[in-house]
Protein backbone atom coordinates (compact mmCIF):
# COMPACT_ATOMS: atom_id res chain seq x y z
CA UNK A 1 0.00 0.00 0.00
CA UNK A 2 2.84 2.26 0.93
CA UNK A 3 4.48 1.83 -2.55
CA UNK A 4 1.41 2.27 -4.58
CA UNK A 5 0.90 5.65 -2.41
CA UNK A 6 4.26 6.76 -3.31
CA UNK A 7 3.82 5.65 -7.01
CA UNK A 8 0.40 7.30 -7.49
CA UNK A 9 2.08 10.79 -8.79
CA UNK A 10 3.81 9.35 -11.42
CA UNK A 11 0.53 6.81 -12.52
CA UNK A 12 -1.84 9.84 -12.89
CA UNK A 13 1.02 11.82 -14.30
CA UNK A 14 1.73 9.13 -16.89
CA UNK A 15 -2.15 8.18 -17.67
CA UNK A 16 -2.76 11.67 -18.27
CA UNK A 17 0.25 11.78 -21.14
CA UNK A 18 -1.42 8.36 -22.44
CA UNK A 19 -4.72 10.15 -22.57
CA UNK A 20 -4.00 13.30 -24.39
CA UNK A 21 -1.49 11.61 -27.26
CA UNK A 22 -4.53 8.78 -27.50
CA UNK A 23 -7.06 11.35 -28.21
CA UNK A 24 -4.87 13.46 -30.51
CA UNK A 25 -4.07 10.25 -32.81
CA UNK A 26 -7.46 8.61 -32.27
CA UNK A 27 -9.05 12.02 -33.65
CA UNK A 28 -6.85 12.17 -36.37
CA UNK A 29 -7.31 8.79 -37.32
CA UNK A 30 -10.69 8.84 -37.01
CA UNK A 31 -10.92 12.19 -39.20
CA UNK A 32 -8.91 10.69 -42.24
CA UNK A 33 -11.27 7.27 -41.60
CA UNK A 34 -14.74 9.22 -42.21
CA UNK A 35 -13.54 11.27 -45.38
CA UNK A 36 -12.85 7.59 -46.97
CA UNK A 37 -16.41 6.94 -46.12
CA UNK A 38 -17.58 10.56 -46.48
CA UNK A 39 -19.16 10.02 -49.86
CA UNK A 40 -16.38 12.01 -52.13
CA UNK A 41 -16.25 10.58 -55.59
CA UNK A 42 -13.96 7.96 -56.30
CA UNK A 43 -12.60 7.40 -59.83
CA UNK A 44 -9.04 5.92 -59.23
CA UNK A 45 -7.51 3.82 -57.42
CA UNK A 46 -3.64 5.66 -57.88
CA UNK A 47 -2.43 8.19 -55.53
CA UNK A 48 -2.35 11.90 -55.99
CA UNK A 49 1.09 12.79 -54.18
CA UNK A 50 0.42 16.31 -54.43
CA UNK A 51 -2.22 16.91 -51.44
CA UNK A 52 -1.39 18.10 -48.40
CA UNK A 53 -4.33 19.10 -45.50
CA UNK A 54 -3.45 20.24 -42.26
CA UNK A 55 -4.06 17.48 -39.35
CA UNK A 56 -5.74 19.83 -37.37
CA UNK A 57 -7.29 23.19 -37.52
CA UNK A 58 -9.70 25.03 -34.99
CA UNK A 59 -13.50 26.69 -35.45
CA UNK A 60 -12.34 30.06 -35.63
CA UNK A 61 -9.58 29.69 -38.34
CA UNK A 62 -9.41 29.86 -42.10
CA UNK A 63 -6.40 27.65 -43.26
CA UNK A 64 -6.15 26.37 -46.49
CA UNK A 65 -5.17 22.89 -48.28
CA UNK A 66 -2.78 22.96 -50.99
CA UNK A 67 -2.46 20.69 -54.15
CA UNK A 68 0.70 20.38 -56.23
CA UNK A 69 0.85 19.12 -59.52
CA UNK A 70 4.12 18.18 -61.16
CA UNK A 71 5.30 17.61 -64.75
CA UNK A 72 8.55 14.52 -65.13
CA UNK A 73 8.01 13.93 -68.39
CA UNK A 74 9.94 15.59 -71.50
CA UNK A 75 6.77 17.20 -73.25
CA UNK A 76 4.64 20.10 -71.63
CA UNK A 77 1.24 18.59 -69.73
CA UNK A 78 -2.02 20.79 -69.21
CA UNK A 79 -3.72 18.59 -66.70
CA UNK A 80 -6.96 19.23 -65.22
CA UNK A 81 -6.80 19.47 -61.10
CA UNK A 82 -10.32 19.30 -59.32
CA UNK A 83 -10.96 19.52 -55.78
CA UNK A 84 -14.10 18.38 -53.58
CA UNK A 85 -14.52 19.79 -50.32
CA UNK A 86 -16.72 19.64 -47.48
CA UNK A 87 -19.76 21.63 -47.19
CA UNK A 88 -23.56 20.77 -45.04
CA UNK A 89 -25.88 20.42 -48.49
CA UNK A 90 -24.25 21.25 -51.47
CA UNK A 91 -20.77 20.24 -51.45
CA UNK A 92 -17.93 22.52 -52.66
CA UNK A 93 -16.13 21.64 -56.04
CA UNK A 94 -13.38 23.41 -58.00
CA UNK A 95 -11.65 22.82 -60.76
CA UNK A 96 -8.20 24.64 -62.38
CA UNK A 97 -6.25 23.47 -65.85
CA UNK A 98 -2.73 23.91 -64.94
CA UNK A 99 -0.02 23.85 -67.90
CA UNK A 100 3.27 22.37 -66.55
CA UNK A 101 6.36 22.69 -68.44
CA UNK A 102 8.75 19.32 -68.47
CA UNK A 103 10.34 19.38 -64.87
CA UNK A 104 8.16 22.13 -63.68
CA UNK A 105 5.92 21.96 -60.43
CA UNK A 106 2.55 24.06 -59.99
CA UNK A 107 0.95 24.60 -56.50
CA UNK A 108 -2.79 25.08 -56.07
CA UNK A 109 -4.61 26.10 -52.90
CA UNK A 110 -8.04 26.25 -51.22
CA UNK A 111 -9.28 27.98 -48.54
CA UNK A 112 -11.01 25.89 -45.85
CA UNK A 113 -12.87 27.67 -42.77
CA UNK A 114 -16.07 26.67 -40.43
CA UNK A 115 -18.32 26.57 -43.54
CA UNK A 116 -16.62 23.35 -44.95
CA UNK A 117 -17.04 21.92 -41.21
CA UNK A 118 -19.50 18.74 -41.31
CA UNK A 119 -20.41 15.88 -38.99
CA UNK A 120 -19.31 18.36 -36.36
CA UNK A 121 -15.78 17.80 -36.33
CA UNK A 122 -14.23 17.46 -39.67
CA UNK A 123 -13.51 19.02 -42.87
CA UNK A 124 -13.33 16.39 -45.58
CA UNK A 125 -11.33 17.20 -48.65
CA UNK A 126 -10.09 14.85 -51.76
CA UNK A 127 -8.52 16.22 -54.75
CA UNK A 128 -8.14 14.99 -58.15
CA UNK A 129 -5.29 15.27 -61.26
CA UNK A 130 -7.19 14.12 -64.68
CA UNK A 131 -4.85 12.58 -66.91
CA UNK A 132 -2.81 14.07 -70.07
CA UNK A 133 0.47 13.19 -72.06
CA UNK A 134 1.83 9.96 -69.68
CA UNK A 135 0.25 11.35 -66.81
CA UNK A 136 -2.34 9.14 -65.38
CA UNK A 137 -5.79 9.78 -63.04
CA UNK A 138 -4.86 10.34 -59.85
CA UNK A 139 -6.83 11.08 -56.50
CA UNK A 140 -6.11 11.44 -52.75
CA UNK A 141 -8.30 12.01 -49.63
CA UNK A 142 -7.99 13.72 -46.37
CA UNK A 143 -9.57 14.50 -42.98
CA UNK A 144 -9.10 17.25 -40.83
CA UNK A 145 -9.84 17.35 -37.50
CA UNK A 146 -12.00 20.44 -35.96
CA UNK A 147 -11.63 21.42 -32.26
CA UNK A 148 -13.06 24.74 -30.84
CA UNK A 149 -10.26 26.23 -28.76
CA UNK A 150 -11.13 30.49 -29.75
CA UNK A 151 -7.70 32.06 -30.67
CA UNK A 152 -5.98 29.32 -30.97
CA UNK A 153 -4.87 27.89 -34.71
CA UNK A 154 -4.60 24.28 -35.40
CA UNK A 155 -1.18 24.33 -35.93
CA UNK A 156 -0.60 26.23 -32.08
CA UNK A 157 -3.03 23.11 -30.56
CA UNK A 158 -1.64 20.59 -32.43
CA UNK A 159 2.01 21.97 -30.93
CA UNK A 160 0.53 22.52 -27.63
CA UNK A 161 -1.51 19.16 -27.33
CA UNK A 162 1.37 17.07 -28.42
CA UNK A 163 4.09 18.93 -26.37
CA UNK A 164 2.02 18.20 -23.45
CA UNK A 165 1.45 14.34 -24.30
CA UNK A 166 5.13 14.21 -24.05
CA UNK A 167 5.99 15.78 -21.32
CA UNK A 168 3.02 14.13 -19.15
CA UNK A 169 4.34 10.78 -20.77
CA UNK A 170 7.94 10.97 -20.38
CA UNK A 171 7.50 12.61 -16.98
CA UNK A 172 5.57 10.00 -15.52
CA UNK A 173 7.58 7.10 -16.89
CA UNK A 174 10.30 8.95 -14.99
CA UNK A 175 8.51 8.97 -11.67
CA UNK A 176 7.73 5.53 -12.20
CA UNK A 177 10.74 4.00 -13.35
CA UNK A 178 12.24 0.80 -11.39
CA UNK A 179 13.53 1.17 -7.89
CA UNK A 180 16.02 -1.36 -5.98
CA UNK A 181 13.80 -2.15 -3.59
CA UNK A 182 10.79 -3.69 -6.23
CA UNK A 183 13.21 -5.17 -8.67
CA UNK A 184 10.97 -8.10 -10.42
CA UNK A 185 7.18 -6.72 -11.00
CA UNK A 186 8.33 -2.75 -11.14
CA UNK A 187 10.67 -3.94 -14.20
CA UNK A 188 7.79 -5.65 -15.87
CA UNK A 189 5.48 -3.00 -15.07
CA UNK A 190 8.16 -0.63 -16.49
CA UNK A 191 8.71 -2.40 -20.29
CA UNK A 192 4.95 -2.06 -20.53
CA UNK A 193 4.65 1.43 -19.68
CA UNK A 194 7.65 2.20 -22.34
CA UNK A 195 5.70 -0.27 -25.17
CA UNK A 196 2.65 1.53 -24.42
CA UNK A 197 4.37 5.02 -24.57
CA UNK A 198 6.11 3.60 -27.90
CA UNK A 199 2.50 3.00 -29.73
CA UNK A 200 1.19 6.31 -27.90
CA UNK A 201 4.02 8.09 -30.25
CA UNK A 202 4.00 5.72 -33.24
CA UNK A 203 0.07 6.35 -33.23
CA UNK A 204 0.59 10.24 -33.32
CA UNK A 205 2.91 9.95 -36.25
CA UNK A 206 0.61 8.01 -38.38
CA UNK A 207 -2.22 10.09 -37.02
CA UNK A 208 0.13 13.78 -38.41
CA UNK A 209 0.41 11.93 -41.72
CA UNK A 210 -2.94 11.03 -41.97
CA UNK A 211 -2.59 7.62 -42.61
CA UNK A 212 -5.49 5.98 -40.62
CA UNK A 213 -5.20 2.50 -40.82
CA UNK A 214 -1.75 2.31 -39.18
CA UNK A 215 -3.54 4.97 -37.20
CA UNK A 216 -6.44 2.72 -35.74
CA UNK A 217 -3.64 -0.72 -35.51
CA UNK A 218 -1.83 1.69 -33.05
CA UNK A 219 -4.75 2.64 -30.86
CA UNK A 220 -5.58 -0.83 -30.96
CA UNK A 221 -2.09 -2.07 -29.74
CA UNK A 222 -2.91 1.03 -26.80
CA UNK A 223 -5.85 -0.44 -25.46
CA UNK A 224 -4.89 -3.98 -25.63
CA UNK A 225 -1.51 -2.41 -23.54
CA UNK A 226 -3.26 -0.35 -21.16
CA UNK A 227 -5.63 -3.32 -20.00
CA UNK A 228 -2.75 -5.23 -19.87
CA UNK A 229 -1.22 -3.02 -17.63
CA UNK A 230 -4.22 -2.27 -15.37
CA UNK A 231 -4.41 -6.36 -15.46
CA UNK A 232 -1.30 -6.24 -14.11
CA UNK A 233 -1.50 -4.00 -11.52
CA UNK A 234 -4.57 -5.70 -10.14
CA UNK A 235 -2.58 -9.03 -9.95
CA UNK A 236 0.52 -7.49 -8.43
Amino acid sequence: MIKNYKNFPGMITFATGILLGTLLFGGLAWADLEAVFYGLTHLTNTPLNGLVCPPLMTRSEVTHLTVTAHNDHDLPIAPVVRVEISTPGLRFTDQVQVKLAPGQSQSLVWPLSANNIDLNFFVFAKAYRFPDYQTPLAEDTCGILVINAPGLSGQVLLALWLGLSLIFTLLGLWLLQPRVEFPGPRISMSSARRALAIAMFTGIIFGVQGAWLPGVLALVAVILLTCIIILFSVLQ
